[in-house]
């Protein structure tokens, strides 16, 4: 008999609150972070369903968990029972990470950090003084909106069917940066020309997913320029069609796998208080892309 001993009474508690929660890459990057990390630490997957999330946040807080992640359908109802919220998370209407500080939890949004670091890394590209070509208006376009100002890039133009989810992130924009923002719809005539004047174009909409594997953002069949840098949070499948059409006029293109990777790695820096080498998060995303 093999003796384990590798969890124990010190051992810190982390998890991940979801609805479903079977699909979750989460634990193996966080019990891969712990081990590399000799942190006696360790992460599970948590499946709460629906009408149970305030039960389930009391009792990770009375089990003392140090942290939790929380995904779909709870990045927003969580807020209510959380203690605190980063400024950021705020302004974003989501989040991710809590972070047990003292007794109080405290929410954070590490969705965009996990972006931004991976566009970094992935397209060797900054988002400084560039406009923006924002596809989508949902939770995701929000988030991203709101870190990319604070990236200092030139301005975001939302494209979104639904005017109001729009006009709402415009808005918040607006109201703490300035006049950085705009809308258009995607019937729009002027569409083509804000597409070529853009120089970063990030879909943050289904289009390409599972069911709509056929499907384009908009149904939309783009023209790109080759100087262009196109993402899609989307990372399965691989490429999108999307990003297909991208590729085929020669853009740089990135899918969302990176930055699942880098929204995990900030989280368990925000935890732990540890600096993550910029080399361990892509050896990370490199075997689990495999």
């Amino acid at each position: 008999m093999k003796v384990v001993s590798a969890v124990n009474g010190k051992t810190e508690l982390y998890g991940i609150l979801g609805d479903p929660i079977e699909h979750t890459k989460s634990p193996f990057i966080h019990n891969t972070l712990f081990n590399e990390f000799k942190l006696n630490a360790v992460y599970i997957p948590i499946h709460v369903h629906e009408g149970c999330l305030e039960h389930a946040v009391s009792g990770l807080k009375a089990q003392n968990f140090s942290g939790f992640n929380v995904t779909v359908p709870y990045k927003k109802s969580i807020i209510k029972y959380l203690d605190d919220i980063s400024n950021d998370a705020l302004l974003m209407g989501a989040v991710n990470t809590v972070k047990n500080i003292n007794g109080r939890l405290k929410g954070y949004n590490t969705d965009a950090e996990g972006f931004v670091r991976d566009f970094k890394d992935g397209l060797d590209a900054s988002f400084k003084n560039k406009s923006v070509l924002l596809l989508g208006a949902g939770g995701t376009a929000r988030a991203l909106a709101v870190k990319l100002v604070s990236e200092s890039v030139e301005h975001i133009t939302i494209v979104n069917r639904t005017e109001q989810n729009a006009q709402n992130i415009v808005e918040l924009l607006r109201n703490n940066y300035g006049s950085i923002a705009s809308y258009i719809q995607p019937d729009s005539e002027k569409l083509s020309c804000e597409i070529s004047k853009s120089r970063i174009i990030i879909n943050t909409t289904p289009a390409g997913m599972s069911t709509y594997l056929d499907s384009t953002p908009f149904d939309i069949n783009y023209v790109f320029d080759e100087n262009q840098l196109v993402y899609d949070v989307i990372y399965s499948p691989e490429k999108t069609k999307f990003l297909m059409q991208a590729e085929s006029y020669g853009c740089k293109i990135r899918n969302g796998f990176g930055m699942l990777i880098n929204q995990g790695v900030s989280a368990f820096e925000i935890w732990t208080g540890k600096i993550v080498p910029r080399q361990l998060s892509i050896e990370l995303l490199n075997i689990m892309s495999k």
